[in-house]
Order: structure tokens, then C-alpha cells, then sequence
């Protein structure tokens, strides 16, 4: 009986304790799980960056020959290292005389919307969840500076 009054007696001083807590709640965590807390949310955010640079340097590559084509087409002016072969592609293309200079056009001209299509869709998709992880990782950071 003394031993379910001290059990008792333990349960509603912790039931105190837990209520005085959530009151007082903030976002002080231990150390070692801020850490852990923070390289997860960089990881996501990390591999998330690193989606949209390559998707977009793939699509930057893609449209070089389409830009060389369109600048001989239209006569603008290019730098004199890039004018000589932009002139070549172009009378490749133009005359089919090369196959493989038609259907590298060709491949890079769908490859390109394709790309931009790959690369910005999930910032269009994921809006909130990429809001979500930019202000979790600054919500972090504020955490780890106080």
C-alpha cells in the first residue's frame, strides 16, 4: 500500500513537471541532435540543389547548337573563335551534309524542353515542401547561433 502511495505520489508530480514543461516548451534541443537535425535538413536541401544545377546545365548544353544555328540564321554577331564553327554547323545542317551534325540538332532541340521540364517542375510541384525545408533550415541555424 506505501509503495502504490509513492508511485502515486511520483506519477502526479510528473504529470506536473509535464505540464509546467509544455508551457515553457521552445525549441532548445541537445546538441548532438541540433547537429544531426541540421545535416539532415542540408542533405535534402543539398540534393535538391544539385538536381536543379545539373538538369540545368544539361539544358544550357543542350541549347548551344540551336543558338549557333539561330545566330548564323539571322546574321548576329559572334566572336570570332565561335563564328567560324557556328558557320560550319550551319551549312551542315542546312545541307544535310552530315547526318550526325542533323541529329545532334535535332536531339539537342528536344532535349532542351525536356530538361527545363525536368528541372523546374518540382520547384512548381513542391513549392510548400521547398518552402518547408528553407525555413527549417533557417529555423535551425537561429537555433544553433543562441
Amino acid at each position: 500500500m506505501a509503495a502504490n502511495s509513492v508511485s502515486r505520489e511520483r506519477y502526479q508530480e510528473y504529470a506536473r513537471y509535464l505540464r509546467v514543461s509544455a508551457g515553457n516548451l521552445n525549441l532548445s534541443v541537445s546538441p548532438t541532435r541540433l547537429r544531426r537535425l541540421r545535416s539532415q535538413v542540408n542533405v535534402e536541401r543539398n540534393k535538391f540543389l544539385v538536381w536543379e544545377v545539373i538538369w540545368a546545365l544539361i539544358a544550357l548544353a543542350s541549347l548551344v547548337p540551336m543558338m549557333l544555328l539561330a545566330a548564323v540564321e539571322f546574321g548576329l554577331a559572334l566572336p570570332a573563335s565561335v563564328a567560324g564553327r557556328a558557320e560550319a554547323l550551319h551549312f551542315q545542317f542546312v545541307t544535310l551534309e552530315n547526318a550526325l551534325v542533323v541529329a545532334a540538332v535535332i536531339l539537342s532541340a528536344i532535349l532542351f524542353p525536356i530538361a527545363i521540364t525536368t528541372a523546374f517542375a518540382p520547384i512548381f510541384a513542391n513549392a510548400d515542401a521547398i518552402g518547408d525545408l528553407e525555413n527549417a533550415h533557417r529555423a535551425l541555424k537561429a537555433v544553433e547561433k543562441q
